[in-house]
């Protein structure tokens, strides 16, 4: 496969995924709104949970929904687009990398990493890898810094690069700090920090979508600048 397939391949594939995700919230959105309807028109079921021994009725249900909607499918289908995002920026620069070896001359690694290698080119992917792990322990500004360095693709813009890191810091008060904002996150925020430390963050419908809407526009926009620049 060609690296301009491989890119191509890797933009559908991202873009299917977040796709999905954005289908399971809504479609999983529509389904409690279904089974609320229905309980409110008289109908349900009692449910039992036979590993905790709880039974929830009907009315019990009906009152938990807007919280199971709001709270705990928001916040798992928002991480799950940082996640798929976070899969594919690595994944389109490491075969990107791997394509051009040259952009890591004057790299080092243990020569005993490279003598257990079978060929140049998991010499090469080695090195690739190492680089790339360091990085992701970073900032986003500095992954986005190290793809204009090597690829100069113009894109995403300061201002999605921005919106970008305040929804990682986002997702990383979640999984990190049980949602409750501490120092690190205006740090990683910046200017566009929407807490102050010891609030809870929230993951509201129209922030959930904003950021599934950005995360597909940079995942397309990087991918067509980088096939244009292999033209």
């Amino acid at each position: 496969m060609t690296l301009a397939e491989k890119i191509v391949s890797l933009r559908q594939r991202t873009l299917t995924e977040l796709r999905d995700a954005h289908d399971y919230y809504a479609n999983t959105k529509a389904a409690w709104e279904h089974i609320v309807d229905d309980i409110n028109a008289g109908g349900g079921l009692t449910i039992r949970n036979d590993l905790t021994g709880s039974n929830t009725s009907p009315a019990e249900l009906a009152k938990k929904a807007d919280g199971y909607v709001k709270v705990e499918l928001a916040e798992a289908t928002f991480q799950q687009f940082i996640a798929i995002f976070e899969s594919i920026l690595f994944d389109f620069l490491r075969i990107w990398q791997t394509a051009y070896p040259q952009n890591l001359f004057g790299r080092k690694v243990d020569f005993r990493d490279i003598y257990e290698s079978q060929d140049i080119e998991a010499v090469t992917l080695l090195f690739v890898n190492k680089e790339l792990n360091e990085l992701l322990y970073d900032r986003p500004v500095k992954w986005f810094e190290y793809i204009e360095d090597k690829m100069k693709l113009d894109c995403p813009s300061a201002g999605e690069i921005a919106i970008f890191a305040e929804a990682k810091a986002t997702r990383d008060v979640m999984v990190h700090n049980r949602g409750v904002v501490g120092k690190t996150y205006a740090g990683k925020a910046g200017k566009l920090a929407r807490y102050e430390i010891g609030e809870q963050v929230e993951i509201m419908e129209p922030y959930h979508r904003q950021i599934w809407s950005l995360l597909c526009k940079i995942t397309d926009d990087m991918g067509e600048a980088a096939l244009v620049k292999m033209a």
